[in-house]
């Protein structure tokens, strides 16, 4: 990790406490055991499908999809559920079915050569309707108890829904920084052309990448259901900008050379809890949704400032060697 990535990282715990203090100070129910347990519990959706965001934009791709992959991967587990699948296979079922879509993307990228936003932007409307239509736009109620519990069930103190959330951020991790696949990654995010001459295996690599983020939002959409104890066709509005703003606040570039899933918690814990904040102060949702857009974009322009500063540093660097 750079010296830039470090204090990005610093900066963002700093904001967090600094948030944190803030909205203490504006009102006494935020800094109590239940409320900052409910931020980690609201955060789980959001931090696992930035987790499988991080690793697309790290390959200087995004994913506009994983809202509707939630929704119909959720929807696809829950009516075979219903319809007497157990509890195990109906999960495994729907992260395979969010792995199949992710895949499909991720084929429409590396061998057709479409912009991942174009093919990804035109599944999501695909799923989206499909779940509309499958389902009749009605929600599907009544989950197995032992499904439930997911939602629910605690471990200690910890809901299961943290402790998941936090295996997946370890897993990220892993893949990214102690893989070749995590290598690989990387060398595509930093130059495809490059890569390929080192003989990287890029598509194989962006197909993995966008099932693996297909499979996050399947996962993320099986923690909604649980947590509701409905699946509805209407489900991930909105979670890709959360996804997207964590995931650059957090440190990894849309121009590559990196990724840090660190930085993605991070970035997701503070839009939790600038969301959870704002409600407890009385703020109204449309407002929120304006500070979150802001936000956004303030992380893109940071990006772009820090990126800046890394290509000066390897310029220097590059100088300094005599290259």
């Amino acid at each position: 990790m750079g010296r830039i990535d470090r204090f990005q990282q610093l900066g963002l715990l700093t904001f967090l406490v600094i948030m944190g203090v803030l909205f203490s100070i504006l009102s006494p129910y935020f800094m109590t055991w239940e409320n900052l347990n409910n931020i980690l519990v609201q955060s789980a959706v959001p931090i696992i499908v930035a987790v499988g965001m991080t690793l697309v934009i790290a390959t200087r791709g995004i994913d506009m999809s994983i809202g509707s992959i939630l929704a119909i991967s959720s929807i696809f587990m829950a009516w075979t559920m219903k319809h007497g699948l157990g509890v195990a296979e109906g999960i495994s079922l729907g992260v395979l079915s969010g792995t199949v879509m992710g895949t499909f993307n991720g084929l429409g990228i590396a061998k057709l050569g479409i912009s991942p936003f174009i093919v990804t932007l035109g599944t999501a409307g695909i799923f989206r309707a499909l779940a509309l239509i499958f389902t009749e736009a009605r929600p599907i109620y009544g989950m197995p108890l032992g499904f439930r519990i997911l939602g629910t069930g605690q471990l200690g103190p910890v809901p299961l829904l943290i402790i998941l959330a936090l295996i997946v951020v370890v897993g990220g991790y892993f893949i990214i920084v102690w893989t070749r696949f995590g290598t690989n990654l990387r060398a595509v995010g930093d130059s495809q052309e490059v890569a390929y001459r080192m003989g990287v295996p890029v598509n194989r690599t962006l197909i993995a990448v966008y099932a693996l983020s297909g499979a996050a939002a399947a996962l993320a959409g099986i923690v909604v259901t649980a947590r509701l104890n409905t699946a509805e066709a209407i489900a991930g509005l909105g979670i890709e900008l959360k996804a997207i703003a964590a995931v650059v606040m957090g440190g990894t570039s849309f121009f590559g050379g990196g990724a840090s899933v660190i930085g993605t918690l991070l970035g997701a814990l503070i839009i939790g809890t600038l969301e959870n904040g704002l409600t407890i102060i009385n703020v109204p949702s449309y407002y929120q949704q304006l500070v979150i857009g802001v936000v956004f974009i303030l992380a893109v322009m940071a990006d772009r400032l820090l990126r800046g500063e890394r290509d000066r540093q390897e310029k220097t660097i590059k100088q300094e060697a005599g290259l």
